[in-house]
């Protein structure tokens, strides 16, 4: 260690360089990946009530994926239209695999003809969206259904395409706006007198309205594929279509009815800050990361300044610090700009989980280097010695620096528990560090030099430093090994503290008594002297010199067959020698020029900055230290005295001790148990239900004076967005319909005092309407059991209720 200072040097230089490029590749989360070993099959059945979708799809999916390896439990749950069948495994259960099984037991499966084909979702569709926007417009265009309509094939056929191929994206959910459907009004009278019936026409349209493969005709040596496309193209094709032939006459859909472009009965209606807009949900993949992924969608969705650019509709000259295009940076046009320049629509990112993620591990990481610098002044109080301070101070980012470099290698994230864990060991990075140098320390003053000080105080305090490094091993290592949510949680804390101790161990062993070594740099005018660049000294002239000789020394001992030949090779070896000294002395001198000017700001940092500094610290920490030392003085003074006060009166010790233990253990039983503490996200949800059975207009009706209300005194409050009625196909509860409606606030800030706040007056706003009963909810953001659940088993729907 002593003698090799650069070979130990450039060790934890690469592990450095290594660990810093750890850091940046780390992906970063709020919380660990906490989720149940869970898969979910979707099936959807249109038109199907709940209990014909129970018997004819998820029986049977449930009775084929009954037999899947590591299969812990079965459930279901049947809507109209929507079946989901949930599958729970085993922690030690490889997910891929069940996912692969699972497929192979679907293949096998027989359903209904009108069922599509279930779907295993890679994402868990309790939890909630991860990003969230609005699509809206103004104008002639998006107004009426016809605008809504709009909007919708907008952000189906345009926005969710172009994001669904983004990496980490599991779904692209549409909501609001309305469904464009063709509806063929039929006259009941009309069909009375041509003798029809409405099935006829369904089923005529259906078999029209159809692409079918007429397999290959050969001519020649040339081969064509046969196809016949009889697709509806318009609205007229669809009224021209033959229903049936009667009396020698056609009878056209154009004679039953009319054929309208309409939409689908409405159950949903979506509103951003009273406007109302389509929203586009963006869900995550299992194993995605929520920032890195917020930061391609971001990408895809581009910069853009919907006021520049409505100024230069309107022909106003943009300000002469207006970039461009209305964009914040050159580039290609992103989906923002696309939506607004070619079809007039407003895309906004309302919400964005990835914010509060990356601020909450902002404060967390600047917590830890606070508490560093902290520790780093409270040694320097005590210790008093600016250099042994400076060493101690290096180890604590040496040591968190090469802890990233395993941490990345195991797949641990940067999360609120593993910069914990970080944190907590920064506390435990100094300890050892402390043990050698005070051992180097008393070595010093018994006599020995700087180096063997510090290469028998480091031997003789080793064991014990390892030995006080892995009993808090063996504290946290266990958890590594906890199965469940809390192996989950905890295990990135536990695997960060083991790996920041074992850094900080080869950090105390072999660089701190490194640099306890060195007696520092000396400066002096003879060395200034022999380092001065000459011609005689450069490596490249020594090389030419020497090669030249041996060249010449070689001729003379050869043969005159050999020796003519080497005369006649002199022009070549002159020239090569020659190039390889200018190339040579080249790179020397450049290098040599760097050596001086390194020396140079050395002797500058030493000659000017040192003393300057070290006068600025002396000021600065002159009373600082008198105190500690006073305060020190007077511990020290009075601790014999306090020691044989307590010796002489164990009976009084063991009193106190016993007091403390209970008072302890009473604040202990007080304390509220949970697993994980509730997060404040900045954002909360209202959802609110009037009686079953409120069409969806009266439940509009209902909450947009709240609505109002809520956006005319915003305080605090940045967005919100409001949702009325449920989307069948993505409803995960029985409860929801067009009588519910969500209120989702977000924030300015996530604070829980404004939180509070809030929430405290959007009560008394909804507790003012009757019959409305209202419930807060926050963002879920990982699958998690509900602490008690009650099952009520039978087969009567009606005594169940």
């Amino acid at each position: 260690m002593t003698r090799r200072p650069v070979a130990i040097t450039m060790v934890f230089v690469a592990a450095v360089v290594f660990g810093y490029f750890s850091y940046g590749r780390l992906p970063v989360t709020l919380m660990p990946e906490i989720s149940y070993p869970t898969i979910t099959v979707r099936t959807e059945y249109p038109g199907a009530a709940p209990e014909e979708v129970e018997n004819d799809v998820s029986r049977p999916v449930e009775e084929a994926l009954g037999v899947v390896g590591g299969l812990r439990r079965v459930s279901s749950i049947s809507r109209a239209g929507v079946s989901d069948v949930v599958l729970e495994f085993s922690w030690d259960t490889p997910m891929s695999q069940a996912i692969q099984d699972s497929l192979e037991k679907l293949d096998l499966i027989l359903l209904p003809e009108q069922a599509e084909r279930p779907l295993i979702l890679r994402f868990d569709p309790s939890l909630d969206p991860v990003m969230e926007l609005s699509l809206s417009g103004s104008g002639d265009r998006f107004s009426g259904a016809e605008g809504l309509r709009r909007l919708r094939r907008i952000a189906e056929l345009q926005i969710k395409r172009a994001l669904e191929p983004v990496k980490g994206v599991a779904a692209v959910r549409v909501r609001g706006g309305l469904e464009e459907e063709i509806h063929v009004l039929l006259d009941e009278q009309a069909l009375r007198r041509s003798g029809l019936s409405i099935r006829a026409v369904i089923e005529r349209l259906a078999q029209e309205n159809i692409n079918l493969a007429g397999g290959t005709l050969t001519e020649g040596r040339t081969e064509y594929m046969v196809r016949t496309l009889n697709e509806y193209e318009n609205l007229e094709q669809i009224a021209d279509t033959v229903v049936a032939r009667i009396d020698g006459r056609d009878v056209r859909v154009s004679s039953l009815g009319r054929v309208v472009r309409a939409h689908k009965e409405r159950e949903i209606l979506t509103r951003t800050n009273s406007n109302e807009s389509v929203q586009v949900d963006i869900f995550k993949e299992a194993d995605a990361n929520i920032v890195a992924l917020a930061k391609r969608v971001k990408s895809a969705l581009g910069e853009f300044d919907f006021e520049a650019a409505r100024r230069r509709q309107a022909g106003e000259k943009e300000p002469a610090d207006e970039p461009a295009g209305g964009r914040g940076r050159p580039g290609p046009a992103g989906l923002v700009e696309q939506a607004f320049v070619n079809e007039g629509a407003e895309l906004r990112l309302v919400a964005d989980r990835s914010l509060f993620i990356e601020s909450s591990i902002r404060e967390v990481r600047n917590t830890a280097i606070l508490g560093g610098l902290l520790a780093v002044l409270v040694l320097f109080l005590f210790l008093q010695d600016l250099r042994t301070t400076s060493i101690i101070a290096v180890s604590i980012p040496i040591s968190l620096l090469v802890t990233f470099a395993p941490l990345n290698l195991l797949g641990i994230s940067l999360n609120i528990m593993s910069l914990g864990g970080l944190a907590l060991g920064i506390g435990m990075l100094v300890d050892s560090s402390i043990v050698v140098l005070e051992s180097i320390f008393r070595c010093r003053e018994e006599g020995d030099d700087v180096e063997h000080a510090a290469v028998r105080g480091t031997g003789e305090v080793r064991g014990a430093v390892v030995a006080s490094t892995l009993t808090t091993i063996a504290v946290f290592f266990p958890m590594v090994f906890v199965e469940g949510v809390a192996g989950q949680a905890f295990g990135d804390l536990g695997l960060a503290v083991v790996v920041s101790l074992i850094a900080s161990l080869a950090v105390a062993l072999f660089l701190i008594p490194m640099l306890a070594s060195r007696r520092g740099l000396s400066w002096t005018e003879e060395a200034e002297a022999r380092r001065l660049p000459s011609w005689r000294r450069f490596a490249s002239w020594q090389a030419l010199v020497g090669d030249w000789r041996r060249f010449r020394a070689g001729n003379a001992a050869a043969g005159p067959a050999k020796r003519w030949l080497r005369r006649a090779a002199y022009p070549a070896v002159a020239l090569y020698l020659t190039l390889r000294f200018v190339v040579g002395s080249l790179l020397e001198l450049v290098g040599k020029l760097l050596l001086g000017l390194f020396a140079g700001a050395l002797w500058l940092g030493r000659r000017l900055l040192m003393p300057a500094a070290g006068r600025v610290l002396g000021a600065v920490a002159h009373w600082p230290l008198r105190w500690t030392q006073a305060g020190l003085a007077r511990l020290g003074a009075g601790y014999p005295a306090s020691l044989g006060w307590a010796l002489g009166r164990p009976a009084s010790v063991l009193l106190a001790v016993a007091g403390c233990l209970a008072l302890t253990v009473w604040g202990l039983i007080r304390l509220d148990t949970e697993l994980l503490p509730e997060v404040h996200q900045g954002e909360f949800t209202v959802e609110v239900a009037l009686p079953v059975g409120t069409p969806l207009e009266e439940t509009v009706e209902v909450v947009s004076p709240v609505e109002q209300a809520i956006l005319a005194e915003r305080q605090w409050i940045r967005s919100l967005l409001l949702t009325v009625g449920y989307d069948a196909a993505y409803s995960n509860r029985s409860d929801e319909g067009e009588h519910t409606a969500r209120f989702k606030v977000l924030l300015e800030k996530a604070d829980p005092r404004t939180e509070a706040e809030v929430i405290a007056r959007l009560r008394q706003r909804f507790a003012a309407i009757p019959d409305l009963g209202a419930r807060v909810t926050r963002p879920v953001l990982f699958s998690f059991r509900t602490p008690i659940e009650i099952e009520v088993h039978g087969d009567d729907l009606v005594e169940l209720r």
